[in-house]
């Protein structure tokens, strides 16, 4: 099998419980897979920005995939981005905060720029999404916001979320909502997700699906793991992720999809 392209995303799967990997297995790994000509992807939800400061010290040997695939970069260059036109994520906000849900007020945009939230939420949720967003701005009406957007995001009660997102995927035309883990939902355009981005990336990179290897364990990873020739998946993903998997591997905790990585890089011809 000729792989080309290994991409994973990071929590749940490539992340530990500590949202921690071990470094210097991957520097070796990235070297190795380097000498055979072998791109690593990180796909995330998380900002490009977020994911840079995840893992500072191969900012030049990564290729980010954030946004839930609404923008790829890779060595401080853009190849391919999708922005929301301002009306529309305008009146998505306003349908999310007008609605019956709980927690209605846990709103925020993910922009190039950084990302923004209302100065009236409270400080758990605020705390929460720092941890996401390293250039997080608190604003008193989004309409203020003169940022491009990428996508929305919000979190929901946990007994809410799955309606919450089928709800905001019917209601608005042109959306999309896909869960990214517990209780969050990211809202994008209907034809966005990782993998969009990915097929954008290898058709740049005049790399063919078959050459791809993918790694998830959520909602937020199906399209990526259809593309990909291999579909990996770690024995803590959702069961319908699992259900598409070519392979279940060990939990996340383990270190189970960077060992899997480098049997993948060894192995390569």
């Amino acid at each position: 099998m000729t792989i080309k392209l290994m991409a994973t995303d990071m929590d749940g799967t490539f992340l530990d419980k500590k949202s921690q990997y071990d470094a210097e297995r991957l520097r070796k790994l990235l070297t190795q897979a380097k000498e055979k000509g072998i791109y690593f992807v990180v796909a995330s939800g998380r900002a490009v920005q977020s994911l840079k400061e995840v893992f500072a010290d191969f900012q030049d040997q990564v290729i980010f995939l954030g946004e839930n695939g609404t923008v790829v970069e890779y060595k401080g260059k853009t190849l391919y981005e999708e922005i929301m036109p301002r009306k529309l994520y305008l009146d998505i906000v306003d349908k999310i905060r007008t609605s019956h849900f709980k927690n209605r007020d846990m709103v925020h945009l993910s922009g190039k720029n950084g990302a923004y939230t209302l100065s009236s939420i409270d400080d758990e949720y605020r705390t929460f999404l720092e941890h996401y967003y390293p250039n997080l701005q608190l604003v008193d009406d989004f309409a203020t916001v003169q940022d491009e957007i990428f996508k929305i995001g919000a979190n929901f009660a946990a007994d809410e979320v799955f309606q919450a997102s089928q709800w905001l995927t019917r209601e608005i035309e042109g959306v999309v909502s896909l869960t990214s883990g517990f209780e969050c939902l990211d809202v994008m355009l209907d034809h966005v997700d990782k993998g969009n981005g990915l097929r954008h990336l290898c058709e740049i990179l005049g790399i063919l699906p078959s050459e791809v290897v993918a790694f998830g364990d959520n909602y937020n990873d199906e399209q990526m793991l259809r593309f990909a020739g291999s579909a990996i998946v770690p024995e803590n993903a959702v069961p319908e992720i699992k259900e598409i998997a070519d392979l279940v591997i060990a939990d996340h905790d383990t270190g189970s999809v960077i060992a899997y990585m480098e049997e993948l890089v060894c192995q390569s011809n």
